[in-house]
């Protein structure tokens, strides 16, 4: 049995493609997606293909009593309280994959369960809910884990999502949290991706938090991955560049649904917190530690945090000169 501990957007594309070719998935989220769930769900790969499958899905932890393999969706501040939930329901025996953004989350779940136990894994694309009950892939992207996930990516073989394993988990990870820098960004700036994408004045905050964020990377010594078209070192450069260039040259990163949003965007909707503190915010920390300044970062987890603060969550419009100055 295959059981998604939160069912949330990612949680729910990912559980409902391996339920539609024949998987037995549990879904486990808040009650309101759940009961949203209750005669199914449909799942849209991005290049057109739309399943339909009916997994269990219930808010009830003790779903996890039958799982084989944990997948692990929650936010990253809920990481540690959902290891506890692992560990006294699901079987001693149950894989647990870890498919959240951030870095620290791998280490949490095997200092709470046992590092045999835990896979480190990445999810390189975007996922959104249309409607109560369908869910879309809206860019391009694979899912990657660590080499003790190899069984588990055989799955996916059968679905529309292409899956496979890594020897530098690492590397991948710091290249996906790169990229996540965004994620504040486009919520801040009120808009779509790919729109945001075609701003240079917002490609040019997404480029400055990317330098700072190399420079952390560099003195780690991570070996950075290349996870789609563009090696993250390039990436600064590319997003700088004039409009009429980068509109040229970056079709690759512009394939993209133009109702696509990152996850961020979607929780300041929903009234929930930010995940930003596990993303610039790691940058920010992790500079410090290096004797380094993140400045850029540094303003957008100030700017995140003060606009989810406001319970009314007004419409937000990002000024890009406010946080380069």
């Amino acid at each position: 049995m295959i059981t998604v501990l939160g069912a949330g957007s990612i949680g729910c594309y990912v559980g409902g493609m391996l339920a539609a070719v024949g998987n037995p998935v549990t879904l486990i989220g808040r009650p309101g997606m759940t009961a949203a769930l209750a005669h199914g769900l449909t799942v849209s790969a991005m290049e057109g293909r739309v399943l339909h499958a009916k997994p269990v899905a219930t808010a009830a932890h003790d779903a996890l009593a039958d799982a084989t393999t944990v997948l692990l969706c929650v936010k990253s501040a809920d990481t540690r309280e959902a290891a506890q939930i692992i560990k006294t329901h699901a079987p001693d025996a149950a894989q647990v994959i870890s498919l959240q953004n951030g870095l620290s989350n791998p280490d949490i779940l095997r200092t709470v369960l046992g590092a045999d136990r835990v896979t480190a894994g990445m999810v390189g694309f975007n996922v959104i809910r249309n409607g109560d009950a369908d869910f879309a892939q809206t860019t391009d992207g694979e899912i990657i884990l660590d080499p003790s996930g190899w069984g588990f990516a055989e799955l996916f073989a059968a679905t529309p999502i292409k899956a496979l394993t890594h020897d530098n988990m690492d590397g991948v990870q710091w290249s996906k949290l790169l990229m996540n820098l965004n994620n504040a960004l486009n919520a801040l700036s009120g808009l779509g991706l790919r729109a945001q994408l075609e701003d240079r004045n917002l490609r040019r905050v997404l480029a400055a938090c990317i330098a700072e964020g190399l420079l952390v990377a560099q003195a780690e010594n991570v070996r950075l991955e290349k996870l789609g078209k563009v090696h993250p070192r390039l990436l600064p450069m590319l997003l700088r560049l004039p409009d009429f260039v980068f509109l040229r040259i970056a079709q690759s990163m512009l394939r993209i649904s133009p109702t696509a949003r990152s996850s961020m965007a979607d929780d300041y909707a929903l009234h929930r917190g930010p995940e930003v503190d596990w993303l610039n915010g790691y940058i920010v920390e992790q500079a410090q530690t290096h004797g380094l300044q993140a400045p850029v970062n540094a303003r957008v987890v100030q700017t995140v945090k003060r606009v989810f603060a406001d319970t009314n969550r007004p419409p937000l419009c990002l000024s890009a000169r406010n946080l380069l100055q």
